[in-house]
């Protein structure tokens, strides 16, 4: 059966509205359906299996993935990955990622297949509801090359983390790993939960602490340290 997934959208299939809380909130019960609720890494056979047929505001939508060949921009340089609908295959999108840069780094793969299927949920049903072309390449900016903020990037990146790094997720997993370090932590409640602060002024164990993190989502340790920052998980340094 399809993954049934909805969001605001105007007529066209395009996106109405579609608030960063919207799009976490999306992320995070997709992630639920395809990968369950463990604090585990996202491996790749298992995302393109389970997120290769979609029923997305009602309309359909195959995602075919390819991850063993390089891949391009027009002018031949390479490119992390690539999200792409064409007319001549009325309901499907592809989803290429970069096998020949990524091949070893297992954490920036996971995070470009996320990004990507961000683009392929949300960009891709009016492209298919059009009938036209439309393309997606990623290369690691969320910036237009005017330097304008690309809400389209930049909705991707908000699916990307919350899709490899849930928030409760992870504020339980640091309290974990706070506790097996012996860090004690801060605790704020926020809408009714509870979430833990660090305090970053011990650094051997914060960066213990993050590295542990990393392993156990299977992204790299900027990455932990970027969501445990944007998630207010980090006292800020005094």
């Amino acid at each position: 059966m399809p993954l049934e997934i909805s969001y605001p959208c105007h007529a066209s299939g395009e996106p109405a509205g579609v608030s960063g809380f919207i799009v976490r909130s999306l992320a995070f019960g997709l992630r639920q359906r395809v990968a369950g609720a463990a604090t585990k890494p996202i491996e790749m056979d298992v995302l393109a299996r389970r997120a290769s047929w979609m029923r997305i505001n009602g309309r359909m939508l195959r995602i075919a993935w390819d991850w063993e060949h390089a891949v391009h921009d027009p002018d031949g340089d390479p490119v992390l990955g690539a999200c792409e609908h064409d007319p001549a295959e009325p309901d499907m999108v592809m989803i290429s990622l970069n096998g020949a840069m990524l091949e070893h780094q297992p954490e920036l793969l996971r995070s470009t297949a996320a990004h990507e299927l961000a683009h392929a949920i949300f960009d891709m049903p009016a492209a298919i509801g059009a009938g036209r072309r439309r393309v997606f390449r990623n290369h690691a900016t969320a910036s237009a090359p005017d330097g304008k903020r690309d809400w389209r990037e930049w909705r991707a990146d908000q699916f990307m983390g919350e899709f490899l790094v849930p928030r409760r997720q992870l504020a339980r997993a640091l309290a974990q790993e706070a506790g097996a370090h012996g860090v004690a932590l801060r605790w704020r409640v926020r809408q009714d939960v509870a979430f833990p602060m660090l305090d970053r002024s011990d650094h051997p164990a914060f960066d213990s602490i993050i590295g542990s993190l990393a392993v156990r989502f299977g992204v790299s340790a900027a990455f932990i340290a970027v969501r445990c920052a944007k998630n207010g998980f980090v006292a800020p340094i005094q």
